[in-house]
């Protein structure tokens, strides 16, 4: 099983962030989270094995060293993570200092930080608010605590960067010692705070997207995903499970989880949740479902082979994908696919073009 918790506060709205989150929560709202978090896990029975835990938001590292450590426990206790249970965390440079670093490692794995460019112009322009400094510290003390597996997070196709200015952004991301690096395109998402400012140039980002391929590969690491490049077993496994219709429980507001037949999502309001509103549903036809889950996957560079389509919960036939493939093929174009009986998967031009891919499909 992989679980996932949502921790939805923040210091601040980042500008191009439509994640649902709380700016300057009280500690009233963090403690009242933390007694609901705490009763959800009591209430829950495990299932099988645990496998992966990710905590995402929001800033997870928000919340103090204490009340960290609170949340820690909490989760221990109830699922037992193992030796071999991946645990990942997402951080903000401005929230970290030595002591919650150190606590983070006790207990993860795993962190990935909330970088998004080296340029305090550019985090300017993202309304991303973190100094130099605060960036430059957190770097040093995560190398300093030798996490096993860390992610460096970038944006890119910012107003006013250009192919030099990234490409420095992602010198520096390779150069910090992180095994696995994030570039994700800037996309306008509705209720961000700046999403009209923030527009990029497509062409722009065509460009870089395939520059980052090629320093990635330079540096020593792969592209795994449209968006994730990783040295040699720095995969992020919760991601990697979660695209291949893994299982999911997620604990928090806003938080998803899939059972194998339907998904589930919390109030995307903490007071909602907190008064314990019915999650929604998303309970879809098996055969929709199996697109869905097949289309999310063909974003890795791997795509499916018999044996993982087979892992999905009631898969039908790989005949029956094979032949879903081919008929997108046709709809879209041959060049984006690689067809095969023993794989499917999307060439490089394929990715550029997910999303039409991801419509002919569905």
């Amino acid at each position: 099983m992989n679980y996932y918790f949502h921790v939805p506060f923040c210091r601040s709205k980042c500008g191009y962030c439509a994640f649902y989150s709380e700016p300057h929560p009280t500690p009233r709202m963090i403690g009242r989270y933390l007694d609901r978090i705490e009763s959800d896990l009591e209430e829950y029975e495990p299932e099988g094995p645990c496998e992966t835990i990710n905590f995402g938001g929001g800033t997870p590292t928000l919340l103090s060293t204490a009340q960290l450590e609170r949340l820690f426990r909490a989760i221990e206790k109830r699922l037992k993570p193992e030796k071999t249970t991946e645990i990942s965390i997402e951080a903000n440079p401005e929230t970290l200092d030595r002591e919650k670093v150190q606590l983070i490692r006790s207990f993860a794995n795993r962190i990935s930080l909330g970088v998004q460019s080296f340029r305090p112009k550019f985090r300017d322009t993202l309304g991303r608010d973190c100094c130099q400094k605060a960036l430059r510290q957190a770097i040093e003390l995560i190398a300093e605590a030798k996490f096993p597996h860390w992610n460096c997070d970038l944006i890119y196709a910012i107003p006013g960067q250009k192919g030099a200015d990234f490409r420095h952004d992602l010198e520096e991301a390779f150069a910090t010692g992180a095994d696995h690096v994030s570039c994700y395109n800037l996309t306008p998402e509705e209720g961000a705070r700046l999403s009209d400012r923030l527009i990029p140039d497509e062409e722009d980002s065509v460009k870089m997207w395939k520059k980052a391929g090629e320093l990635a590969e330079a540096a020593g690491f792969h592209r795994y995903e449209i968006s994730n490049y990783a040295k040699k077993n720095g995969e992020c496994r919760h991601n990697v499970n979660v695209w291949r219709g893994g299982l999911l429980k997620g604990f928090g507001p806003a938080a998803a989880s899939f059972d194998g037949k339907k998904r589930s999502i919390q109030p995307e309001s903490i007071r909602s949740w907190l008064r314990r509103s019915v999650p929604e549903f998303d309970e879809i036809p098996l055969g929709d479902r199996l697109n869905e889950i097949f289309i999310i996957n063909l974003r890795t560079t791997n795509g499916w082979t018999p044996k993982l389509w087979k892992s999905v919960p009631d898969a039908d036939s790989w005949h029956r994908r094979v032949e879903a493939a081919r008929k997108a093929a046709s709809k879209t174009s041959d060049s984006f696919f690689e067809i095969s009986s023993h794989r499917i998967r999307l060439t490089e031009e394929g990715m550029l073009f997910w999303n039409s891919v991801a419509e002919s499909i569905i």
